[in-house]
């Protein structure tokens, strides 16, 4: 019996399932090719699944999954053709990574197409050589096979598929069928043409009516509060028959029990050929979501009120109060500069210790009202951090002392940078923790340290810490020291006064500058604040107030020397993205390598790092999954690294080349960008690279 005649009886044999039929095929396969062994496979991400197999033990178990990379199909794959060894210890030979894990010695197999995409291969073998090469006869009835097989798989997925919309669709019907009347909604039905109209029992329980009670058009006008919802509802009903187009609204009804309710309704013209034939529709009750929404409303006005005077209350008590505090102030510094007893300059220290307290509260509400209502300004100036602490030291110093506390204090680290910032606003950060370390500690010693690291070009990571060994925090109360009006204890409270603001006031000024506070301690053990801030630099001017590099490039081009020693790393998940950037990066001469999102990006920039290796140009995008771009930089920065790093985004919407900078971007490039573009921005980044090559042209 023919080849063909064998495959048209099995597949027109209706009595045979899916499996049967391949199991056939396959039969007749080992057949015609002289080979003992087939498989039809399934591959999907790089997997691969045995869907079917014949073999002289049945060894080989159907559904049984191996990496693709571990068979001789990835080849297959990989050619996207036909792929034969008739003597596998010639060729491939043994330098193959399949060679080892198996005692084949003659393959041959054919991917499986299905609706014009891979399914799978269709592969036969043999644990003997074939002495000669596969005949072209034998390739065409391994294609005969494998679109056979294609075919009935295709037929299979296909009634799988009707099956489950049909199971599905049943299941649908069903639960609508229960959530409408769980949901309390009643549906509708008009005809157009016969104006016939048909309620469900739903929609008549709602608006009172008997549920054999019939309906008709004019009978349910009848329910519209008033003449105006009447008059509304016929032109929209006119109007959904003539465009076609849906109309979902709210309108006011009066039950036939007499009962005003809120319904909501929604329409939808059933079509054909231009014509409308039918309006369906949808209503629920929303009477009680309304009245609850109203109420809400009304009550958010008067809390939004409510916090609006008390903010102002708030600004305008502090501004009134703090004028006399000044006079009492003045006052005292003029009695204690004159002729005075010792007891009346005790006193007079006393008043001017107590005026201080009370400046000290006024100012924390003040600032916090501020916060509060949205008003808190910043200056931009440029601030010599290690000075700005030296001011405040004084104060403190003679606290301490008194106390026979030591103070510590490490500013070496930026003595040498200015940064712009608000000085005023820094100097509250340091003065509410100073003011706390000092108060909380009655022996030992505190020490302030200031620190900061490169973030980026123009850019710095700025910590200032604050480290007692005062009485300590206990881990319950560490979770609230933040919130305004709170305190670490009660009896912290009453023992040494406050309104709770401080921290809660340097908490906001911190996240102002891109930052966040943090504190550990324990009862007894001290306490250590520290504030992160990222900060720019004044020396070399704001990077916010450029425009981006590629707008001021190098006139002159980078010899190719320095370009071809240069490596580029593109960050970018989309794959099309992926091969245009490397084209690109290749015709401009660089060396690229690519990561598919953040996280693989920054273990690429580590293994650099670690191989002495490491990336010139980082050129990185924004939204990725597993790791964003920014948060991907972020992490970069944080490992002290100052790889020039190119936001490369398809989002140009405002403040997008702000959070860039902000997260320790050097630059921003909005997609699509072309190679004479993205050419200048490299040339950018990399001409401080030009010394330390000569052009061999």
């Amino acid at each position: 019996m023919s080849v063909i005649k064998k495959l048209h009886q099995v597949t027109t044999d209706g009595a045979l399932s899916f499996s049967e039929k391949v199991n056939r095929l396959l039969e007749i396969g080992t057949e015609v090719l002289g080979l003992e062994t087939g498989i039809v496979s399934y591959v999907h991400n790089d997997t691969y699944t045995v869907v079917q197999a014949i073999s002289p033990l049945n060894e080989i178990a159907s559904g049984a999954t191996f990496p693709l990379a571990d068979t001789y199909c990835a080849d297959t794959v990989n050619a996207n053709g036909i792929m034969a060894y008739n003597d596998i210890d010639v060729l491939p030979g043994a330098s193959h990574p399949c060679y080892a894990l198996y005692t084949l010695k003659s393959y041959l197999a054919t991917p499986i197409q299905v609706d014009g995409n891979l399914y799978g291969t269709l592969n036969f073998s043999s644990t003997m050589a074939k002495k000669e090469p596969f005949s072209a006869l034998d390739f065409d009835y391994l294609l005969l096979l494998a679109d056979w097989i294609g075919a009935e798989v295709a037929r299979d997925e296909a009634l799988s598929e009707i099956l489950s919309q049909k199971t599905a669709l049943e299941e649908q019907n069903a639960q609508l069928n229960q959530i409408t009347e769980l949901a309390g909604v009643g549906t509708w039905e008009l005809d157009v043409e016969t104006k016939s109209l048909i309620w469900s029992a739903a929609l008549k329980r709602m608006l009172k009516l008997n549920e054999k009670q019939d309906m008709t058009p004019a009978g349910a006008l009848r329910f519209m509060a008033n003449d105006k919802v009447e008059s509304l509802y016929r032109s929209k009903m006119r109007e959904i028959a003539e465009t076609g187009e849906d109309w979902t609204y709210e309108f006011e009804v009066i039950t036939d029990a007499g009962e005003k309710r809120r319904l909501k309704n929604s329409a939808h013209p059933i079509m054909k050929d231009g014509r409308c034939l039918k309006i369906i529709g949808a209503t629920r009750d929303i009477t009680d979501r309304f009245n609850t929404t109203q109420a809400l409303k009304q009550k958010t006005a008067i809390a939004e009120q409510a916090l609006k005077a008390r903010s102002e209350f708030l600004a305008n008590m502090s501004h009134e109060i703090r004028t006399p505090i000044h006079g009492v102030q003045g006052m005292l510094e003029t009695l204690n500069s004159s002729v005075l007893t010792d007891q009346q300059k005790e006193y007079a220290s006393v008043a001017m210790r107590s005026s201080e307290s009370l400046l000290n509260i006024v100012n924390d509400i003040l600032d916090f009202s501020k916060i509060d209502a949205g008003h808190m300004s910043y200056d931009v100036e440029p601030v010599n951090f290690k000075e700005l602490i030296e001011h405040q030291i004084p104060m403190f110093s003679r606290l301490a002392q008194k106390k026979g506390i030591e103070l510590i204090t490490e500013t070496a680290n930026v003595s040498n940078t200015l940064f712009l910032a608000d000085s005023l606003r820094l100097s509250q950060i340091l003065i509410n923790l100073l003011n706390n370390a000092v108060k909380f500690t009655d022996e030992g010693s505190i020490k302030i340290s200031a620190r900061s690291t490169k973030y980026g070009v123009g850019r710095f990571r700025v910590k200032l810490i604050v480290t007692d060994t005062g009485i300590g925090i206990s881990e319950e109360q560490q979770k609230v020291i933040f919130s305004p009006f709170l305190q670490a204890e009660e009896s912290t409270q009453r023992r040494f006064g406050g309104t709770g603001l401080g921290l809660a006031i340097v908490s906001n000024i911190v996240e102002h500058y891109d930052g966040k506070i943090e504190v550990s301690s324990a009862i007894g053990e001290g306490a250590r604040f520290v504030v992160s801030m990222t900060l720019d630099c004044a020396n070399a001017g704001s990077i916010r107030d450029k425009s981006p590099a590629i707008a001021i490039n190098r006139t002159t081009p980078i010899s190719k020397a320095v370009l071809s020693e240069s490596r580029v790393l593109v960050v970018e998940d989309n794959e099309i993205n992926q091969i245009v950037i490397k084209e690109q990066l290749k015709e401009i001469g660089v060396s690229v390598e690519i990561a598919s999102n953040g996280a693989l990006g920054l273990e690429k920039v580590k293994s650099a790092i670690a191989r002495r290796k490491p990336f010139d140009l980082i050129l990185m995008d924004c939204h990725m999954p597993i790791m964003d771009g920014l948060t991907a930089t972020k992490e970069i920065r944080e490992l002290g690294e100052t790889i020039p790093i190119i936001a490369l985004t398809a989002n140009a919407l405002s403040g997008e080349k702000e959070k860039c900078l902000r997260a320790g971007m050097d630059d921003f490039i909005s997609k699509p960008v072309g190679v004479s573009r993205l050419g200048d921005c490299i040339n950018y980044h990399l001409w401080h690279k030009q010394e330390m090559f000569k052009d061999p042209a």
